[in-house]
């Protein structure tokens, strides 16, 4: 009965890192960071594309917006067809001192005041949406 046991443990810790490596390499683990530049004169910051995170540097007390959308694919089973829509985002943002916040006011919108002065890092969920393009939109005032 011992060698039974000893046989599944084994069978299974060979199995588990098999079945790990799937979410490993899912679209959720490839980030791609496109630079926050406010032109000058600005309030807002436009970006179409790719990227899963945005980088960028504010003064502490500046009201901050991040306004996110982006392509998912809808499937219709009784048809077989695929039709790419656009769909809000789930925005969040970390900041300097460990600051994190992902409560949107709305659909695909993030509003907060910085409490500091340094670079935050704006990105969304669900990860699912990670590499198809989408548009950002983040101001500051």
């Amino acid at each position: 009965m011992r060698e039974w046991r000893k046989r599944i443990a084994l069978a299974a810790a060979l199995l588990v890192p098999a079945l790990a490596a799937p979410a490993l390499a899912s679209s959720c683990s490839h980030e791609v960071v496109a630079q926050i530049r406010m032109p000058a004169g600005k309030a807002c910051w436009t970006y179409r594309g790719t990227a899963t995170s945005f980088v960028g540097a504010f003064l502490s007390g500046q009201a901050v917006s991040a306004r996110m959308t982006g392509e998912e694919t809808d499937y219709d089973p009784r048809s077989g067809s695929a039709t790419k829509v656009s769909r809000p985002r789930d925005p969040n943002v970390e900041g300097p001192g460990g600051y994190f916040f992902g409560a949107p006011e709305a659909p695909g919108l993030l509003t907060f005041i910085a409490p500091a002065s340094g670079t935050y890092r704006f990105s969304f969920s669900p990860c699912a949406m990670w590499g198809a393009s989408g548009a950002v939109r983040i101001c500051a005032r």
